[in-house]
């Protein structure tokens, strides 16, 4: 990337360090000898710039994935993998949506995330699609057309694989990749999915539901978490099981009616791994079946990583309706949405650093930014990824004015504002 748009590129990362607002979600401007309204038109021409390839904008987040790996995993980096809609209902001026379920116009978003096995932060976004009418999107590849969440995500592990990290990656994955065949491609890789309780395998005797072979399985306790917000215990049991059954590959035949084909396979063995959340008083909250092919890591450390996965809804969260609006984006195109995303993800791995650091001031910098946020936390809450983003735009500010303005300047102002209000 040339110099130039490599300096708007750090100003647009910078400028997404807020949290939005629905009815204001654009690029917000910095206070310095720009007018406002030119930055405005900068921001449209970077994110409409063929110059602006999403591979050249995945870069630095791929860097850094490598850099946090290095420094805030242990011996594997979780690398969660997962779907989202972009809701454009009511946005007539993009004219590649489409239905991508019932109620739903706008975008598949398919995301990578690649995540500490210390303590579940999230690091950076690896890899990113997005589907639009036309097309799908990528930063890491091309001839992504007419394949299954599942093919393409087969793609997209391929390609993370061959960055060449520093340590082991484990791929964990939601039900969507409860597939026989996803697990027999990815055999060689580490991998931790959440599998359907009445898949049938083989539990060394006969062919039997995963929900019937977790009812004769003895529970230990593993930890206390937390579930929608109280204290609940974390149960954890584990067998051996065997999968021989066929994987089924849905297409659609010429007609446009869905095919199934049905596709033998040698058999998987994998842990069944059975984490159940309870409370106090015995009732069950919550049970996750998790199948692994990694039989050297405790099975209520799998459970925990899988705890973990949450990050990536959280990083979806962020993007959305509690940080930077991504639904009320007003750029055109999914290339312009697809550039931008890239842009505002750096910004997250801005936050996610703050969030993890572990220096004498780290703590200071993190509560000042929780009170310039205005942002009240929860009991022995210490911060949340979106207080920090809040609390880090106004730090920005303040940079910004102290840049500009001198001090007598600033008192000036700030006397003529409370004037105004009529404090005084």
């Amino acid at each position: 990337m040339e110099l130039r748009l490599k300096k708007r590129y750090e100003q647009l990362v910078r400028t997404h360090m807020q949290v939005g607002n629905s009815v204001a979600a654009g690029v917000k401007s910095i206070l310095n000898n720009d007018e406002a309204f030119n930055q405005t038109q900068a921001a449209w021409r970077f994110f409409n710039n063929d110059a602006c390839s999403l591979q050249e904008l995945s870069q630095p987040l791929l860097k850094a994935a490598h850099e946090l790996s290095e420094t805030e995993c242990d011996n594997f980096i979780l690398m969660l993998h997962d779907w989202s809609t972009l809701g454009y209902n009511a946005h007539k001026s993009k004219k590649d949506t489409y239905n991508v379920f019932k109620a739903c116009v706008g975008y598949d978003l398919q995301s990578s995330l690649a995540v500490s096995d210390r303590h579940g932060g999230p690091l950076a976004l690896v890899a990113m699609n997005l589907k639009t009418k036309d097309e799908t999107l990528s930063n890491y590849g091309e001839n992504l057309e007419g394949l299954t969440h599942l093919e393409e995500l087969s793609k997209r592990i391929g390609w993370i694989e061959s960055q060449n990290f520093n340590k082991p990656l484990v791929h964990i994955v939601d039900r969507e990749a409860s597939s026989v065949a996803f697990m027999r491609t990815f055999k060689s890789k580490n991998w931790l999915i959440r599998e359907n309780d009445n898949n049938i395998v083989n539990d060394g005797i006969s062919e039997k539901k995963i929900k019937d072979i977790a009812k004769n399985l003895s529970f230990s306790q593993a930890r206390i978490v937390e579930y929608k917000g109280i204290p609940a215990n974390q149960q954890i049991a584990e067998t051996e099981i065997i999968i021989t059954r066929p994987a089924k590959q849905k297409r659609k035949g010429p007609e446009g009616k869905r095919l199934s084909i049905v596709i033998k396979g040698e058999p998987v063995k994998a842990r069944l791994i059975v984490s159940r959340v309870i409370d106090n008083l015995g009732n069950e909250l919550s049970i996750w079946y998790l199948l692994s092919n990694m039989h050297d890591v405790p099975a209520a450390t799998l459970a925990l990583w899988y705890y973990w996965r949450w990050s990536v809804e959280n990083y979806f969260k962020l993007m959305k309706s509690a940080g930077m609006q991504l639904e009320s984006w007003q750029q055109t195109t999914g290339l312009a949405i697809a550039r931008r995303l890239l842009v505002a993800s750096m910004a997250c791995v801005s936050v996610w650093r703050i969030a993890h650091a572990t220096g004498p001031k780290a703590g200071e910098l993190r509560r000042v930014l929780v009170r310039l946020s205005g942002r009240q936390m929860k009991r022995k809450v210490e911060f949340t990824y979106n207080a920090l983003l809040a609390g880090l735009w106004a730090l920005l500010a303040m940079q910004d004015m102290l840049n500009n303005y001198n001090i007598e300047e600033i008192k000036s102002l700030l006397k003529d504002a409370v004037e105004e209000m009529g404090l005084v």
